[in-house]
């Protein structure tokens, strides 16, 4: 891990934003609940700059492997090239980029610690957010965990086969690094009360205990010890314990934990797994891959039944009586299922998982002035995070709905905010307002857009992954990451036109390859349209277009002091540089999305810095990412020519490289302009 002060971070060279940029977020920045940064850090993937994109990633998202591996990306969901042809694969890149290099990720602490002490209850995603931020604002964090892990349920609830324990590792020890303190082994209301953790000189506390405990259902035959509540079935598991399951299981439950258990039930060597659930097939709550891969698995999901009596002989469970579901929710979508008497089936089974839902375990009030709610959660106000205690805090699903893990990090990071203006002595304030998001990408544009297909993750056949708890959807390899970062339409960070210096042209109009810009008085170029080509800014005369996501001068102070200069596609970088792979040194290579962007004014710059030679290496029209850029391109290095002979310097040291799009092609010609230069030098 790599050590930073807080004041220190700099994730310049692609993050570096103007106020423009802040206007607005792409819809995967937006829809991210902790507003994750996911077109900076995936354009950094898409350049094999793994470091860098995993510090962009860990700025707003501490569980970056877990969310790598479970989350249910909002971002994908959302993202524009779903009108294209299928979302990027946004979770698989971040999954790639975490587990390569997390443990270097840099830790950004103040130089001193020494604000109050606070103590935070539980050790999940949630808890340990609120740690992390409270330790990089110079608060001492201590946890308390009654487990002797860190992690919260993707530790202790998880299965492996979805959630390898080293890989919750890997965040839990990036956290922690940051000066806070976690004691294991200690359960709060039964080892130690809350008043006597305030006692012991702890100014706050943070209840963020989660929901651990089951719910179950008061019918005949719920009492047999082969029934089981889901989180006492897994958690079994997750610490490697042995349980007693039949042949024959009935999971009730229709969400991703019901999932999870009749998953896991399979892979105990149960013949005949069914989950019972009251939803149809388009009510049912688990995520659509998530019954569909149960369903691989053997699983049989059975849609509208309802539990009424479990049936024994002898004290054996041998069967499950359900009666037929006719509604789940009333008129105004409320839970409020009903149900037919007369059509009654017995499904046969010798074990029932109870998944129906999650509560909290209340313990830690004991001894303490706390109040709980009529759901029996901790009674809080949700404008402040304070509980009825004004110096105790609360925060996930101990307070808020069931959700996700990045949910609960976003809520975490919410509730330490507020922590730090209550010790503060301020008021509790929130300052919610964010940029709004742009639009989806039209069909006419989408239309224009080149098709790429998504990178498929590896995944084992369900013959296979069914006999194992080992992990059976596999990361990509470095290329494969890279590759599917650069499907990314770096929506959001296309043009703005600087309405004092346009002079209505017509430019931007005549070289757009997707027809976005509308000249009246001046140009105007839609944020929701402009396909971030960067052709009109290269081209406008008057220079009045900016990047938005892109510092304007970044490619004229970045080639200060390079012998040699490379401009090269950035969607033919590799995970290491071409002059590595070309066996030659002395290059500095700068990559760009598109080359079309690149002006003769940046071309110049580089001479000017004190270039000897520059290449731009552009891949030819059948693989490059945007219509016309080649030949754009091509043109711009004529004409730089023409302006370097006017001023005495050999326009033969521009030289354009136009290659294919394989690898192999880019190293060979690089290698070419590099031995070109030896020669002229010599």
């Amino acid at each position: 891990m790599r050590d930073c002060d807080l004041t220190s971070r700099d994730v310049a060279k692609l993050s570096s934003t103007t106020e423009l940029m802040e206007k607005e977020w792409a819809p995967c920045r937006y829809n991210c609940p902790v507003h994750a940064d996911v077109r900076t850090y995936i354009e950094l993937a898409a350049q094999g700059r793994w470091l860098e994109s995993i510090d962009v990633i860990r700025e707003n998202l501490p569980f970056a492997t877990v969310c790598g591996r479970i989350c249910h990306h909002p971002c994908e969901t959302n993202c524009r090239r779903n009108e294209v042809d299928a979302a990027v694969a946004i979770r698989e890149v971040k999954r790639f980029v975490a587990e390569k290099v997390a443990t270097d990720a840099t830790i950004t602490v103040p130089e001193k610690q020494d604000k109050a002490k606070v103590a935070i209850i539980g050790a999940g995603p949630s808890g340990m957010s609120a740690a992390l931020e409270l330790a990089k604002l110079g608060y001492q964090p201590t946890i308390f965990e009654k487990f002797p892990i860190a992690g919260g349920i993707p530790a202790t609830a998880i299965p492996k086969y979805r959630m390898p324990r080293e890989v919750i590792k890997i965040d839990t020890d990036w956290i922690l690094a940051h000066g806070i303190e976690l004691k294991t082994g200690v359960e709060i209301g039964r080892n130690k009360t809350i008043n006597e953790i305030l006692a012991d000189g702890f100014e706050a506390v943070l209840i963020a205990t989660g929901l651990p405990s089951s719910r179950t259902l008061p019918i005949p035959g719920a009492d047999n010890p082969r029934v089981y509540g889901v989180m006492d079935f897994l958690t079994v598991l997750a610490f490697d314990e042995k349980i007693d399951i039949g042949k024959n299981v009935v999971v009730i439950g229709g969400g991703n934990v019901a999932c999870d258990a009749a998953r896991s039930a399979v892979r105990l060597g149960a013949s005949g797994v069914k989950m019972m659930c009251l939803e149809n097939e388009e009510e049912i709550p688990a995520w659509e891959w998530e019954v569909r891969e149960a369903e691989e698995e053997g699983v049989e999901v059975v849609y509208r039944r309802g539990p009424v009596e479990i049936k024994t002989d002898s004290g054996k469970i041998v069967s499950m009586t359900a009666h037929k579901v006719t509604r789940v929710f009333d008129e105004d979508k409320r839970f409020s299922p009903e149900y037919d008497d007369s059509d009654v089936i017995d499904i046969k089974c010798d074990t029932i998982i109870f998944a129906i839902g999650q509560m909290a375990d209340t313990q830690f009030i004991e001894g303490s002035d706390l109040k709980l709610d009529e759901r029996g959660r901790v009674e809080f106000n949700p404008a402040t995070q304070q509980t009825n205690v004004e110096n105790i805090f609360a925060c996930g699903e101990i307070v808020t709905p069931p959700g996700s893990v990045v949910e609960a990090c976003a809520n975490g990071q919410r509730t330490a905010q507020a922590l730090d203006m209550f010790l503060s002595g301020q008021p509790i304030e929130f300052g919610d307002d964010i940029p709004v998001s742009i639009d989806k990408i039209s069909s006419e544009c989408a239309e224009k857009v080149i098709k790429v297909d998504r990178t498929k993750v590896p995944t084992d056949e369900p013959a296979e992954r069914k006999t194992v708890f080992a992990e059976f959807e596999h990361n990509l390899d470095k290329e494969a990451a890279a590759c599917e970062a650069r499907r990314c339409m770096n929506c959001g960070s296309g043009a703005e036109v600087v309405i004092d210096k346009c002079a209505a042209c017509l430019t931007c109009l005549r070289v757009c390859p997707f027809d976005i810009p509308v000249v009246s008085d001046v140009a105007r170029i839609d944020s929701a349209l402009c396909q971030a080509c960067g052709m009109c800014i290269a081209e406008c005369p008057a220079n009045a277009i900016i990047a938005r996501g892109r510092d304007k001068d970044i490619l004229k102070t970045e080639t200060k002091d390079a012998e040699y200069v490379a401009f090269i596609c950035g969607h033919k970088a590799t995970t290491t540089t071409w002059q590595e792979k070309a066996g030659v040194d002395g290059v500095t290579e700068f990559y760009l999305p598109s080359m079309a962007r690149l002006s003769a004014a940046d071309l110049l710059k580089a001479f000017e810095n004190g270039a000897k030679a520059v290449a731009v290496v552009a891949l030819d029209e059948n693989s490059e990412r945007y219509p016309q850029a080649t030949q754009r391109i091509a043109k711009r290095v004529e004409q730089t020519r023409q302006m370097l002979a006017e001023v005495g310097i050999d326009a033969g040291n521009l030289k354009m490289l136009q290659v294919a799009g394989n690898g192999e092609s880019i190293a060979e010609a690089l290698k070419q302009f590099v031995d070109d230069c030896n020669k002229v030098a010599s």
